[in-house]
């Protein structure tokens, strides 16, 4: 498609779709509710502008959950795209942390440390061990949970720091680095 002048026109032409871009690419994997609190924008025009950027091929999103989560266009592989949609929420960044700060850990471990009951914690780790981030380690009757490729992990965390709001991000960086 050209745009004024001649020019090819990227889909970034829009000073709204600049502001789009320029957030995700800064918090890649957010979701489609974050995104429309943080920017301010209605439902309905944010839709418009993701679908553009899709159109032209500069954004990206996939369901995750439920949650439409938002990439750059081509910036990340399946990889790194679904440990960082897992870092999004909460209680699973707070359980790849804790895995990966104290090392393989079992289900009650976990649990104790974050503060929340086995059963969630047994929940979040099926969902982390279909996705492939973290891997579990039997030990007789146990198994110990740690995180499937925690450099990569690491990487983006360091990579992406400034996206998470939280002092536990801050603490891995450090003890990692």
């Amino acid at each position: 498609m050209s745009g004024e002048g001649g020019d090819e026109d990227d889909g970034l032409s829009l000073e709204t779709r600049k502001q789009i871009f320029e957030y995700v690419k800064a918090n890649p994997g957010i979701h489609f509710s974050q995104l429309k609190r943080d920017l301010g924008m209605e439902t309905g025009l944010l839709q418009y502008h993701l679908n553009e950027l899709e159109e032209y091929d500069v954004l990206e999103s996939e369901d995750y959950h439920g949650k439409r989560r938002v990439f750059v266009a081509r910036e990340l592989d399946a990889d790194e795209r679904q440990i960082l949609a897992t870092l999004r929420y909460e209680t699973t960044r707070r359980i790849l942390l804790f895995l990966l700060e104290r090392g393989p850990a079992r289900n009650t471990e976990i649990a104790e440390e974050i503060g929340v009951t086995s059963a969630t914690i047994s929940w979040h780790l099926s969902n982390l061990l279909d996705e492939g981030v973290v891997e579990g380690v039997r030990e007789g009757r146990t198994t110990r949970y740690q995180v499937a490729d925690e450099e990569q992990t690491v990487q983006l965390l360091i990579r992406y720091r400034e996206s998470f709001v939280d002092r536990a991000v801050d603490r891995i960086i450090d003890f990692w680095g």
